[in-house]
């Protein structure tokens, strides 16, 4: 009867009466066999990407060994193929190939069947167990070589057993040392050697607690935390000591603040916000207090409406200011430009009816009566139709116009009161008009001439022509003959006119 052998190794199994005078060399064949299966260590030379390892019935194939370490330079991940796929094997192997050049280094996958395979790393070492299961045979990995696997599994719980998990510093984030969670390493904690990091690039970090009044706390009594970003605080925020912000802060509800609790701004808190538990106050200590918009035409309010706003010291207003109630001075009012009243100007008792007119040291009274206007450079004028007799030192007449013409040539007035221009209506002949008509035609004139060269051309007959409440008419004749129907007009050097009416 022919030998047999055995399923997983191929050791032959010697019939009874067989191989007479060859059973030792059989016997010896089968114990190497034997020995290689137990402890062989044989070297695999690899090549391209596939290799077929066999165990041969009866012969010291490379299948056999119990140690297998695969050597070669490869260009590609090797696929070896565990032959035949009915062996149940159990191999330690060693990925001890090197890279040909291209992109390595590469691995090694141990194949049995269309079932998993076994990936063994480059420079990893690691048990692999063949099922034997045919076609459809698995390679599995039984142990791995954490250090050199870079992703090993854990098939329950890692259970440190009061040992400590330690990482060394971090060279880069999410290369060596580091603490990585998510599908797409999406959290990281490392230390850098100078700082710690708690590294999130997908969806929101949150350190939280999972039961409601429980505290989380951030930082030591006595450290410093620092926030890089926007912080958002959707309950709310107590603060024991001191608040230090270099951005922004944005508020979704109130900031409230005690009593004599003070809002501090600028480098050597120059203004303060504060309410003493009676009185609001800003108060400023740098530089000017401003209240204003940005933008122009905005209006600034001050006060409520049936509120009383103090200003205790001094007030400056550079543009219109506008009084819409009662307006009180405790100092001296200085107005640079116009002040337009609509209203009255209420003044005390000791200035009833009065105006307080600089002299240049000091203040002086001056009673108001009619219908004045003083100008800022101290110009009186007296509205038209205003003046009362007793407002005259005599009710005798006032001077309604007067005016200093240069005649000789085309007349033009050098110098004037009251008027608004001048006709030239011939040689010696001009008319006058009055700016504001005098009361009517009845005012009395008087005109006299004047010389200003030593020529006598003033030397004549100066009449009134015409006269009505907006115009006089003047005209100058030469003085020679005696006869004035037969003298002509001639021009005067300058003639002055003057019209009184009351």
């Amino acid at each position: 009867m022919a030998s047999t052998y055995t399923i997983n190794s191929g050791v032959e199994k010697i019939t009874n009466g067989e191989q007479a005078g060859t059973w030792g060399t059989t016997t010896n064949n089968n114990l190497d066999i034997i020995d290689r299966a137990i402890n062989g260590v044989g070297a695999v030379g690899l090549s391209g990407t596939t290799h077929t390892l066999t165990t041969t019935d009866g012969t010291l194939s490379d299948g056999g060994y119990k140690v297998l370490v695969f050597t070669g330079a490869l260009g590609a991940n090797n696929t070896v193929t565990i032959s035949p796929n009915d062996q149940a094997k159990l191999y330690l192997a060693v990925n001890s190939t090197t890279d040909s050049g291209s992109s390595g280094p590469y691995n090694v996958i141990l194949s049995q069947g269309t079932g998993a395979n076994a990936t063994i790393l480059n420079s990893e070492t690691a048990w692999v167990y063949a099922d034997g299961g045919g076609s459809d045979a698995i390679v599995a990995k039984v142990s791995t070589d954490v250090l050199n696997d870079t992703s090993p599994q854990l098939g329950g719980n890692l259970d440190v057993n009061g040992k400590l998990i330690k990482f060394g510093d971090a060279g880069t984030a999410g290369t060596d040392d580091t603490l990585e969670f998510g599908a797409s390493d999406d959290m990281q904690l490392y230390h850098d050697g100078t700082n710690s990091f708690i590294a999130n690039k997908t969806g929101a970090l949150k350190i939280a607690t999972e039961t409601s009044g429980i505290a989380v706390t951030i930082g030591h009594t006595t450290s410093e935390t620092t926030i890089a970003d926007n912080a958002t605080v959707t309950g709310n925020a107590t603060v024991s000591g001191t608040l230090g912000v270099t951005g922004e802060t944005t508020l979704a509800t109130h900031l409230n603040m005690g009593d004599d609790d003070i809002i501090k701004l600028g480098a050597g808190s120059d203004l303060q916000i504060q309410h003493d538990g009676t009185n609001s106050l800003i108060s400023n200590s740098t530089g000017a207090l401003k209240l204003a918009t940005e933008t122009s035409g905005i209006a600034v309010t001050i006060g409520h409406t049936t509120s009383e706003t103090t200003v205790a010291d001094n007030l400056t207003v550079t543009g219109n200011g506008s009084v819409g109630g009662n307006g009180s001075v405790g100092g001296t009012l200085g107005v640079t430009g116009n002040v337009t009243l609509g209203a009255q100007l209420i003044m005390p008792d000791v200035t009833s009816t009065k105006i307080l007119v600089a002299d240049g040291t000091s203040y002086q009274e001056v009673a108001v009566s009619g219908d004045i206007t003083i100008a800022n450079t101290g110009a009186v004028t007296i509205a038209a139709n205003a003046v009362e007799a007793s407002m005259l030192a005599s009710a005798i007449g006032v001077v309604g116009m007067w005016s200093k013409v240069a005649v000789r040539g085309t007349a033009a007035i050098t110098d004037s009161l009251n008027t608004s221009g001048i006709t030239d209506n011939s040689v010696g002949d001009f008319t006058i008009a009055i700016n504001t008509n005098l009361g009517d035609a009845n005012y009395a004139v008087n005109v006299t001439t004047g010389d200003d060269d030593g020529t006598n051309r003033n030397v004549g007959e100066v009449t009134v022509r015409a006269q009505a409440a907006g115009t006089v008419q003047i005209q100058h004749f030469a003085a020679t003959p005696s006869e004035s129907s037969q003298r002509g007009s001639s021009d005067c050097d300058i003639a002055y006119v003057t019209c009184f009416d009351n």
